[in-house]
């Protein structure tokens, strides 16, 4: 009795073991036949020992390096693809990606040229727009401007991007300045767009 309830449960593990092997190829298959874009990057320079972050995807896969010993590349929990610079040389990684959960996905090609060593403080360079911190406290009547904002690695002006905020009953914000002024006590999020590439951060808010 003991060895047929030990069959039995091997050939349950068994039967799950293939369900979800075939559920994966099915899902292998999938994301092949529903691509329908492929797209190359611009080509990125690193020094040895730095690092390029991507924008942030909803989803990455087939992560590869043709040359490891250039570049190692992995992905975060906020679905961002990491790029570190191993040694001196150019390579490709490729990956797929979808924006969000509606989205086909896209075959992404991303050149890389590492030459040189890094200064102690170019270790990361960051893709998108972003903000110097996520997060501000400000005095109730008072204004404030966002600067330190950079836009894939070089400074932007806070008047080269479009602006608005999340509740205007907190702050109200200049669409073509980015001049925060704090009116009522709360929080808030305010949203900066750059106008050309489409890319977008925000910061949040605390008015006391």
């Amino acid at each position: 009795m003991k060895k047929l309830r030990t069959a039995g449960f091997i050939c349950v593990i068994a039967l799950v073991i293939s369900c979800f092997s075939t559920a994966v190829f099915a899902d292998a298959a999938a994301v092949d036949d529903s691509s329908t874009s492929s797209v190359t990057l611009n080509a990125v320079t690193l020094a040895e020992h730095t690092s390029f972050v991507s924008d942030t995807y909803f989803g990455v896969i087939n992560l590869s390096v043709d040359d490891k010993s250039v570049v190692a590349a992995t992905t975060d929990s906020q679905g961002r693809v990491i790029v570190s610079a191993i040694g001196a040389g150019t390579t490709k990684v490729r990956y797929w990606y979808r924006p969000d959960s509606l989205s086909s996905w896209t075959r992404v090609t991303l050149p890389i040229t590492v030459s040189g060593t890094a200064a102690a403080d170019t270790a990361v360079v960051e893709t998108g727009l972003v903000f110097p911190q996520s997060s501000i406290s400000i005095a109730m009547g008072s204004d404030y401007t966002v600067t330190g904002i950079k836009l894939n690695g070089t400074s932007v002006d806070a008047s080269s991007l479009l602006w608005v905020a999340s509740s205007g009953s907190v702050v109200t914000v200049e669409p073509n300045t980015g001049k925060i002024t704090a009116v009522g006590i709360g929080t808030a999020v305010v949203y900066a767009i750059d106008p050309a590439t489409k890319a977008a951060a925000n910061i949040n808010l605390s008015v006391t």
